[in-house]
């Protein structure tokens, strides 16, 4: 096994996750078609299934690698093993069932089978063929149009009836509505297709689209609600500068990020409570805070890609065999170096994997000489806080961790990239006790923090002072010593 190409080149990994969510459709259309768990209930599917397979293939895989389909796949295949099964339910499809409405098992695979309905508008629209839906999907407002730069937007629920060449047709309040591109509503909570905005950077593009996060069970979203229409594109010449940096400062991840990622969503870092996230179940997606400063997205853009590349390592085969779980709500019990809260030791084998990276694009960034003043004593910290706080991760799990055998070889060559970041941070006479500084929400660079002398917190005074106050069992151990100049 060539774990350094399983880990940073291999773009089997995707492909693969693409063609097991394939495979779990096909294995809920059988099911259903040779058992009915819903008595005749899934006929409507089975008819919308037939439409799909006999879809143009460059259509139905534009749709189907849209995020949405991995949750919608997986969801489906666990459901209708439910709806045959007495078994008591796993924690996450009960949440995902009371997210939906129901603590009934067939009841859920019924309210989600309706759902597939979205993913028969998107193919219909990109053929430009008809469909005309058995009975209604009932839509609340709004909602994502997958694999398209298309959403509906308004007030409260839509009933889509039928998809034409110029788009959904639907009913609302008593009144039927024809949405399309070229249709503009009079009201503004009235029905309308809008498309969204999208960053560019060469022949790479980058949708931005909250509403595809308006999923059961995706609370992080739900500051998203919350946004004008128009913010997402106000931020998207934020993002093409980003885009711009990691193309020049990192290229293996920018190719990546062409490969897999396919949507984003931005938001005023003051919402929610956290400033970007990833989940396992949404491949090629994430949420990040706009931050005006492009750097610090570049650093996001890096960060976010390489934990969905994981989920999709991760699908091959578990890493961990003490894991716990790193995008559920599972409480931790380890110390992070990036966290105030305690996380599981899938949470700390996440961040070492995503800041090995993020630390080469500052040690890039910092090696072209392109920045100058705060924003060079900002990059000058990132570089050296990622190799710190890389150190500190990597004896945390060597302590703690209990590896599968295809875990153990994934871990040894991320050793051997922490340890190529120390030496590189000493190459580049970067000093731990540079000062720590801090970009705010609106781009601007500030000192970290001061001593009570009044003179600036270095980068590793902060270290210090976050393990003494966060690593309540006193887990890293002497980290004078394992953070001390070589």
């Amino acid at each position: 096994m060539d774990a350094q190409a399983i880990l940073w080149t291999d773009t089997d990994v995707y492909q693969r996750r693409y063609e097991k969510t394939a495979t779990a459709l096909i294995a809920v259309e059988r099911v259903l078609r040779e058992l009915r768990p819903l008595d005749g209930g899934e006929d409507e599917f089975l008819q919308l299934y037939e439409f799909l397979a006999g879809a143009n293939p460059e259509s139905f895989t534009q749709v189907w690698e849209d995020p949405s389909a991995y949750l919608w796949a997986r969801r489906a295949y666990e459901l209708t093993g439910a709806s045959l099964s007495r078994d008591t339910l796993p924690a996450e499809l009960e949440k995902y069932c009371a997210a939906i409405g129901t603590d009934d098992p067939r009841a859920a695979l019924a309210l989600h089978l309706e759902e597939f309905k979205k993913f028969v508008i998107a193919v219909a629209m990109i053929a430009r063929e008809d469909y005309i839906f058995r009975g209604p999907l009932i839509a609340k407002l709004p909602f994502s149009i997958p694999g398209t730069a298309f959403s509906v937007f308004g007030s409260g629920a839509l009933a889509v009836q039928a998809v034409n060449a110029c788009g959904p047709v639907a009913e609302y309040q008593s009144c039927r509505v024809q949405l399309g591109p070229a249709v503009r509503a009079h009201v503004a909570d009235f029905p309308r297709l809008i498309k969204r905005p999208v960053a560019r950077c060469g022949e790479y593009e980058l949708l931005l689209k909250p509403e595809a996060f308006f999923l059961p069970g995706i609370t992080a979203a739900d500051p998203l609600r919350e946004l004008a229409l128009e913010f997402q594109e106000t931020q998207v010449r934020l993002i093409e500068d980003a885009l711009a940096l990691v193309e020049r400062h990192h290229p293996l991840a920018f190719g990546h990020l062409r490969e897999v990622v396919k949507l984003t969503a931005l938001k005023p870092p003051a919402f929610g409570d956290y400033s970007n996230v990833s989940y396992s179940d949404l491949p090629g997606a994430f949420i990040l805070s706009a931050v005006q400063e492009p750097y610090w997205i570049a650093d996001a853009l890096v960060h976010e890609l390489f934990h969905n590349r994981l989920f999709f390592i991760e699908e091959r085969e578990a890493l961990l065999t003490n894991a716990g779980t790193e995008d559920g709500e599972t409480s931790g019990e380890f110390y992070s170096p990036w966290r105030d809260d305690l996380r599981p030791l899938s949470g700390l084998l996440h961040a070492i994997y995503v800041y090995i990276a993020v630390s080469q694009f500052w040690f890039s960034v910092l090696r072209s000489g392109e920045t100058s003043a705060l924003r060079t004593a900002y990059c000058v910290d990132q570089a050296v806080r990622a190799t710190l706080q890389l150190r500190i991760a990597s004896r945390l799990l060597r302590r703690y961790a209990q590896f599968s055998e295809f875990g153990a070889d994934l871990f040894r060559e991320m050793e051997k990239e922490v340890d190529a970041a120390w030496i590189t941070m000493h190459g580049m006479g970067l000093a731990t006790d540079a000062p720590a500084m801090i970009a705010q929400g609106d781009g601007q660079i500030i000192v970290g923090g001061s001593r009570p002398d009044g003179c600036p917190l270095s980068v590793i005074e902060t270290i210090f002072q976050h393990a003494a106050r966060y690593d309540v069992n006193h887990q890293s151990g002497d980290l004078k010593s394992l953070l001390a100049a070589a």
